[in-house]
């Protein structure tokens, strides 16, 4: 039974070393200057991210996280980056700028079964044909 509980000790740590070596390993090889930088905002947990800080009442919490961060914050909500902006000179600015990488369009299985990606104007990517 001791000898049991050792082993089992034993290998957990040997997977939880791992895991933070390929962590550290990726995060550390993955910052290249190709890499956009996202804007301040609060420290992470490692799988849920932020999600717990935003609560039951997401306006207040995001006015508060706001306060601290600035108009402009990254948050991190599960896998999903998240960049809020509070700021309504912010926020003009940056739909000024920035307006073609915001209105880029994902799409997921059923819309591309019969390529309406490809043909539908809801879904067409922005361009002059739009316009």
């Amino acid at each position: 039974m001791c000898v049991m509980s050792l082993l089992l000790c034993l290998v957990s740590s040997c997977f939880l070393l791992l895991y933070f070596f390929v962590t550290v390993k990726t995060r550390s090889s993955s910052r290249g200057s190709s890499r956009a930088t996202l804007p301040p905002g609060p420290p992470k947990l490692p799988v849920v991210g932020n999600i717990f800080r935003v609560g039951y009442s997401p306006h207040r919490s995001l006015t508060a996280l706001s306060k601290i961060y600035g108009p402009i914050m990254g948050l991190k909500l599960g896998s999903l980056t998240t960049i809020v902006i509070s700021s309504p000179e912010a926020a003009k600015e940056a739909l000024k700028t920035q307006d073609h990488h915001l209105s880029a369009r994902t799409f997921n299985d059923p819309v591309r079964v019969f390529d309406h990606h490809e043909y539908s104007v809801a879904w067409g990517p922005p361009s002059a044909r739009c316009r």
